[in-house]
């Protein structure tokens, strides 16, 4: 009894050890230590006086130097390639549209089967009540509308991220609560593009898609930015369109840099 006593006393004083330990070695790491060298601090927000900083694009990149071809840095001003902010532009809004397209989606029903046979059942009712956790600062706005699209890419820019992430349907598909947006995607490469962001593509599931079918949505979308003469960065992600499977990125639709 007294040989377990004397081993868990000695277990009890290596683990105090070891917490202790651990306490004083995070107390020495420094702000910049870690991630937060790729993730940068308020000190980087590009705002003077409440008003966007907006310096011109240097015209020549030294593609010899990894950290510049990753980021965009200036004086107060850094912009990350490898941070991506996915972009949704299926929301809708009157009078420019026919209604609150995507605001008013249905209530979800609750996980647990008890608790949803008491749980509210409807749908939104914008403009006061969204399907949104949060209310936009620029109310249910609509996504056509190019003062928001500017707002938007200001805010990202603002933000650090260098990378769009569009959310995309081939043209004349939709999902089943909006409506075709492909033709808004030449306003915004040319707003990302006034903000030095670079724009990348994510293949929404659509009915009867195959192999085939994301071979020519890819084409397509390289054939239209080089038409455009904007291709900045393609990351095309294809995910499952089976809702049973969990969405992972598909090798088989992987590009960067396509030019």
């Amino acid at each position: 009894m007294t040989r377990l006593r004397r081993k868990f006393c000695v277990a009890l004083f290596l683990f105090a050890l070891f917490i202790f330990g651990t306490m004083m070695g995070l107390r020495t790491l420094k702000p910049t230590d870690g991630f937060s060298d790729l993730a940068p601090g308020m000190e980087l927000v590009p705002f003077v006086g409440g008003k966007l900083d907006r310096r011109p694009a240097p015209n020549h990149v030294d593609v010899s130097d990894t950290k510049i071809v990753l980021s965009k840095a200036g004086h107060e001003h850094s912009i990350f390639y490898d941070v991506h902010i996915f972009y949704y532009l299926w929301y809708g809004a009157p009078p420019g549209d026919r209604g609150y397209i995507h605001w008013d989606h249905v209530l979800v029903p609750h996980w647990d089967p008890k608790i949803a046979a008491s749980h509210p059942k409807g749908r939104h009712n914008p403009p006061e009540d969204i399907a949104s956790s949060f209310y936009p600062e620029l109310g249910p706005y609509s996504s056509r509308d190019p003062n928001v699209l500017e707002s938007h890419m200001a805010q990202i820019e603002a933000a650090a991220a260098g990378v769009v992430v569009l959310s995309w349907y081939p043209p004349g598909v939709a999902d089943e609560h909006g409506e075709p947006t492909e033709d808004l995607v030449p306003s915004v490469m040319d707003a990302a593009h006034r903000h030095s962001l670079k724009v990348a593509f994510h293949i929404q599931p659509y009915r009867e898609r195959t192999d085939l079918s994301v071979h020519d949505n890819i084409k397509y979308i390289i054939d239209k930015a080089q038409a455009t003469e904007l291709v900045q960065r393609a990351c095309l992600l294809h995910y499952s369109s089976d809702p049973q499977l969990p969405c992972r990125p598909s090798p088989a639709a992987g590009f960067w840099d396509c030019r």
